[in-house]
């Protein structure tokens, strides 16, 4: 868990704290370890001259509570997704049932929402790499599958379109998750191929409904034909597909920001890209999922979100002791970072 020091003014009640608070002056402990703050103790801390107060500031503990079987879990998934991979691109005689066998049990061990959602903020103590982001994408789809209602067979496609969607990065000349931007125009141009070097691996799979091949070669269209590598537009990007662009693109962009930053990009800069009814469906139901999270203000504030709201998902209500923000209402106040 995270530990941090903060001044008394910008503690906030059920904060847990990592170290005894100590009067300076008598040596008596005010607040012992792990015993979470309350208002009144807060003020209390006021009246002393006392050491730094030291604090466990986790949000993924607190929200998500994970339980180390799930861990393992996710990581025994994404180890066994890493020898699967590679067995379809070689051709192993194998690959196919195991990738079904693979396909079939992640819903049922990873049932719950509440978990899939929280496994997909493990990259944040894990290595970055095709296979986790892969795993992620397959879980956000299925997320966004189960949010909009649709049908197994659909649901089970979107799951084989996510672990299988950046296949065809194994053939590039350099690893993007490890190069650092910004790259070179060559490798610009030679990323934007790697959704043609999947579908061609993904089409010749034996017994793998055609359309999940298709849906993996349109998964970096945009509704509004800003995308690649054919610049398609709506009319011409099959349902499959879109979900697994909508996944891909909140993965990526969740690696590089905090959730509201994430929403904010999807709703306003990158609105027009992606179908309106599953990108407001998604975001309306993620974002809820953040109740409860430790975020750090641009004013210095630490708060706690206690409020999505539906009006802009992305600007919710903060709670700093017993003082409530709106921050749909008051834009001077941004969301810096989550703790």
């Amino acid at each position: 868990m995270q530990k941090i020091i903060v001044p008394a003014s910008k503690c906030i009640s059920g904060m847990i704290t990592a170290a005894p608070i100590i009067d300076i002056k008598t040596g008596t402990t005010i607040i012992p370890a792990n015993q979470e703050l309350t208002e009144n103790s807060i003020k209390n801390t006021l009246n002393f001259l006392h050491t730094d107060i030291w604090v466990y500031l986790d949000s993924f503990e607190k929200v998500w509570g994970l339980s180390q079987e799930s861990i393992e879990s996710y990581q025994k998934y994404s180890n066994t997704l890493i020898s699967i991979i590679k067995g379809l691109d070689s051709n192993e005689l194998n690959a196919i049932s195991d990738f079904e066998n693979f396909t079939s049990n992640l819903p049922i061990e990873f049932k719950a929402n509440h978990t899939l959602l929280g496994c997909t903020n493990l990259i944040e103590q894990l290595d970055y790499n095709t296979y986790n982001h892969s795993l992620n994408v397959a879980f956000i789809s299925l997320l966004i599958c189960r949010w909009c209602n649709f049908d197994n067979h659909f649901t089970t496609s979107a799951i084989k379109a996510g672990l299988l969607h950046d296949i065809g990065m194994l053939n590039l000349s350099f690893n993007t998750f490890e190069t650092k931007e910004p790259w070179t125009p060559e490798q610009y141009a030679e990323y934007e191929k790697h959704p043609i070097f999947s579908y061609n691996i993904v089409s010749k799979l034996k017994d793998l409904d055609p359309m999940i091949a298709k849906a993996i070669l349109a998964h970096h269209e945009h509704c509004d034909g800003t995308g690649f590598p054919v610049h398609i537009s709506a009319p011409y990007i099959n349902q499959l597909a879109k979900v697994l662009a909508l996944a891909d693109a909140y993965e990526l962009l969740r690696n590089k920001s905090h959730i509201f930053s994430t929403l904010k990009t999807l709703l306003v800069d990158k609105i027009t890209e992606f179908d309106p009814k599953l990108l407001l469906t998604f975001c309306t139901n993620i974002a809820t999922y953040y109740v409860g999270t430790f975020v750090i203000l641009n004013n210095g504030l630490i708060a706690e979100v206690v409020f999505i709201n539906p009006v802009c998902v992305y600007r919710p209500i903060v709670k700093v002791n017993d003082q409530f923000i709106n921050l749909y209402e008051d834009s001077s106040i941004e969301i810096v970072s989550i703790k």
